[in-house]
């Protein structure tokens, strides 16, 4: 018995990809960047990654024709390179290969992507905007932390955005080998001296070396595997839930609006 998934582009082969008429494409997109002191390097990809395939999966069970593209490790982080080892694509370059993956797919005959990001860096909308005037693929943006918020309301206690209890929990589950959880900070941040930004209507590019201590947004501590388990189930079943409408739709002049 083969264990090819054909969802997975980068396990398939010729022999099988054309004879299956598919409809849908999915782009995971991480990072590599410094997660606090305890979490890996590729957290924003590992957790992506897994993401991606186990909606792709549930979704291809239940009749979804999806492919599932090869996770791109390296996005926007030109604000966090004050961390050694981050690595960072500045956003024309993210831009300019997003773009022309996106070509490749329509001349494959794909007329529907998601984009799955999972680096709250990359800001993809202003490309976006741009994209739908140049091409007859479909894209929808996908965050995938925001796909269930009442169950991250629900599950996690501390409030946190970067190798916080979140982050921490899904890596506890996915790749626990990699955690180093004795060596986590609390993740507190430093205040900006303008009431304009602490008041939330005056924004920069946060410089992330001053903004943390090291890198962290968000106290890791009530951290367990089973909370990320079970926040991972909630993200995929809806994910899944959006490859499988997908799937089943009509692109035509009304896309993806009814009469």
């Amino acid at each position: 018995m083969s264990g090819i998934r054909e969802w997975n582009l980068v396990e398939t082969n010729l022999g099988r990809a054309q004879d299956v008429d598919y409809r849908v494409a999915v782009l995971p997109v991480g990072a590599t960047e410094a997660h606090n002191l305890h979490l890996p390097y590729g957290t924003d990809t590992f957790q992506v990654q897994a993401i991606a395939e186990q909606a792709c999966e549930r979704a291809w069970d239940n009749g979804a024709k999806v492919m599932l593209l090869p996770a791109m490790p390296v996005s926007i982080n030109e604000n966090t390179l004050g961390f050694p080892w981050t690595l960072s694509l500045r956003p024309s370059t993210i831009f300019s290969v997003v773009g022309d993956i996106v070509s490749a797919l329509s001349e494959h005959g794909i007329k529907q992507m998601v984009l799955l990001n999972g680096h709250g860096g990359n800001e993809f909308q202003p490309h976006l905007r741009e994209l739908c005037r140049q091409t007859d693929v479909q894209i929808l943006l996908v965050n995938w932390w925001l796909t269930a918020a009442e169950a991250h309301a629900e599950i996690f206690e501390l409030p946190g955005e970067h190798g916080d209890e979140m982050e921490t929990s899904l890596m506890l589950d996915l790749r626990p080998e990699l955690v180093e959880f004795e060596r986590a900070d609390e993740g507190a941040l430093r205040e900006p001296i303008f009431s304009a930004m602490r008041e939330g209507w005056a924004w920069m590019a946060r410089p992330w070396h001053r903004l943390t201590h090291n890198s962290g947004v968000g106290n890791p501590e009530r951290a367990n595997a089973e909370k990320g388990r079970q926040f991972i189930e909630t993200v995929v079943e809806k994910i899944s839930g959006l490859l499988v409408e997908m799937s089943e739709a009509t692109v035509d002049d009304m896309y993806p609006y009814t009469e």
